[in-house]
């Protein structure tokens, strides 16, 4: 037996430690690289120094070539252990043989395989370990930042201007601190910008980068909005407390003004007060309500940072500011109350003085209508006519104007106030003058009317009168035609006694023309053509009894004429019949109609 056969088991065994140990070194150097480049992982330089040393250990002899080649070398050994070579050797070890090669190849293979990432991972390791250094010199600043970040950003609720001073006394300090870290910032940020720009930087120096200079960016922002927030915060919550207490002022003055508010009985007076207070009262409200917009905005900004807990409190603390301005509406609606009031009023009073603006020049122009004998009754009547339209337009507004005022002046307010008692007696001096002078228009009305029928009377029997005089003078003036038989005597006659019933007849028209305008009681200076027409009337009248007397002697004579020649006639007829006539009558018969024919000559001789 060799010594090979003799001390197999013993070879064997050094040749299994080997390869174990040969396999337990790749294990570990597969593990050491890949905690080295893991992705996601952040050592501290201590931790990663660690590795730094265990990979530098475990790559003192990274090729390994004496292991492989004593490996390859024992493999030849322990591969037969019955001790042949070449073709003794037996199947059972060729298969032995052939397990150990591959299994050891296996391993080479594997070794190989680690080969590159292991370069690749102690080219960068170094690299790693600065910016593994890196890490930890930034964290106390990162830490220092994110510490004032979370303060900048933390709720807080101070509940009252005292806590916000406390606050803003803190943002200050954690500003100053933050500023504190600017020099180290700065160096740091310098010189992780030069190890990112290395080639083998490690993969988590950007975000380290970018969290620091985040950090800053956040820490600086945030600590400077809060500042400013808690700074506005506390101009609002001042402002917040002096408007609640400043709206007192004009709430206060609208009470006041309230209390004073009264009905005006002299609707002028009344006019330029309310004008006057509503002035006031919309002056004040504008104030209010600027300040109750006010308080709200800052209430919008004061509750974000009193937070939820306070938020009740301020709600009431406005609600009291929107409570107080209730004397805003109620002044609103007592003062519309008292100037629809007011207005009513001296609507009702202007109507009343428009009534008297009218009634009192119509009084002058009624009583020079009444008086005035300067006027034509035409003219008369037209004037008052045009008043009279006048007046049955303003006589019914008396009454209901009446009920207004009694509506509006009460018998309280006439026993409080001495201005309704004034304002209600201009109404019943203007309504009793007025109501007498619509009597006196109705009263004069009928009397000018009748007066215009009167005269209209009189006027129309005047027109008809004048052109019938006339005529009547121009008839007197043409003689009678001289009758040339007893028949146009009598026709004449009875012409004359016609002409004569119609002067008679005119005269009565006359007459009753001058009774007419004589019963005028509203005289007038227009010509009174009665008497002159009585006078021409007079003048043809005579003429036309003269003509009447003379054709009734004419006619009278004419038929004694007639009578007594037929008279003369018949006796003169019987005489021849007669023993004795008696002719002594037959001559006086015949004498008067001598004379009666005479006469008759004289009569047609005067005509």
């Amino acid at each position: 037996m060799t010594f090979w056969q003799e001390n197999f088991g013993f070879v064997k065994d050094v040749y299994n430690d080997r390869l174990g140990k040969y396999l337990s070194w790749m294990d570990k150097l597969e593990a050491i690289c890949g905690k080295v480049m893991a992705e996601g992982v952040q050592y501290t330089f201590k931790e990663f120094k660690i590795l730094q040393d265990d990979l530098r250990s475990l790559t003192r002899d990274l090729e390994k070539e004496g292991m492989k080649s004593w490996l390859d070398m024992m493999l030849e050994k322990v591969a037969t252990p019955s001790g042949g070579e070449g073709e003794t050797i037996s199947a059972k070890d060729k298969e032995l043989k052939a397990a150990e090669r591959k299994k050891l190849q296996t391993l080479i293979d594997r070794h190989d395989t680690l080969m590159p990432s292991t370069k690749e991972t102690q080219a960068k390791v170094e690299v790693y370990a600065r910016c593994y250094a890196y890490g930890d010199d930034i964290k106390p600043t990162v830490k220092t930042l994110d510490e004032m970040l979370h303060l900048s950003i933390k709720e807080i609720h101070p509940h009252n201007m005292s806590m916000v001073e406390e606050q803003i006394d803190k943002s200050d300090k954690v500003i100053n601190t933050i500023e504190a870290q600017r020099d180290t910032y700065e160096e740091l940020l310098k010189r992780g910008q030069k190890l990112i720009k290395l080639p083998n930087h490690a993969p988590f120096l950007g975000d380290l980068l970018s969290k620091m200079e985040n950090t800053w960016k956040d820490a600086n922002e945030k600590s400077q909005d809060r500042l400013k927030l808690l700074k506005t915060t506390a101009v609002e919550w001042e402002k917040y407390d002096d408007l609640r207490s400043a709206v007192n002022d004009p709430v206060e003055k609208l009470e006041g003004e309230f209390k004073r508010y009264r009905k005006f009985f002299d609707p002028d007076m009344g006019t330029k007060k309310f004008s006057q207070k509503k002035t006031l009262w919309e002056e004040k409200k504008k104030a209010c309500e600027e300040m109750l917009a006010t308080v709200n905005a800052c209430y919008d900004k004061i509750v974000i940072v009193a937070g939820d807990e306070k938020k009740d409190y301020l709600q009431k603390e406005v609600a009291e500011v929107v409570e107080k301005m209730t004397i805003i509406k109620k002044c609103e609606e007592r003062l519309t109350k008292l100037v629809e009031y007011n207005d009513k009023l001296a609507g009702t009073v202007n109507h009343a003085r428009e009534l008297d603006g009218w009634a009192k020049p119509t009084k002058e122009k009624i009583d020079h209508l009444a008086t005035s004998a300067d006027l034509a009754p035409d003219a008369r009547l037209k004037d008052v006519m045009a008043i009279y339209e006048e007046m049955e337009q303003r006589k019914p507004q008396l009454e209901p104007l009446n009920e207004e005022y009694k509506e509006l002046l009460t018998e309280e307010d006439l026993e409080k106030s001495e201005t309704a008692k004034k304002t209600l007696q201009e109404w019943e001096d203007i309504k009793n003058f007025t109501s007498d002078l619509c009597d006196q228009i109705e009263a004069e009305s009928e009397i000018i009317k009748k007066d215009h029928q009167s005269f209209s009377d009189y006027l129309n029997v005047v027109n008809d009168f004048e052109p019938w005089i006339v005529e009547a003078e121009a008839h007197c003036k043409n003689p009678l035609c001289k009758p040339q038989n007893f028949e146009e005597a009598t026709a004449l006659l009875n012409g004359c006694k016609d002409f004569f019933a119609l002067c008679e007849t005119k005269k009565e028209a006359l007459d009753n023309a001058a009774k007419a305008r004589d019963s005028m009681e509203k005289k007038t200076n227009a010509e009174n053509l009665v008497e002159v027409l009585g006078g021409r009337w007079e003048a043809v009248k005579k003429i036309s009894e003269d003509r009447v007397k003379t054709m009734t002697n004419v006619e009278q004579t004419w038929n004694d004429l007639q009578k007594t020649t037929l008279d003369l006639a018949q006796k003169m007829g019987e005489v021849p019949k007669q023993a004795k006539p008696d002719l002594e009558e037959i001559d006086k018969v015949f004498t008067a109609m001598k004379w009666l024919n005479d006469h008759k000559k004289e009569l047609l001789a005067a005509i």
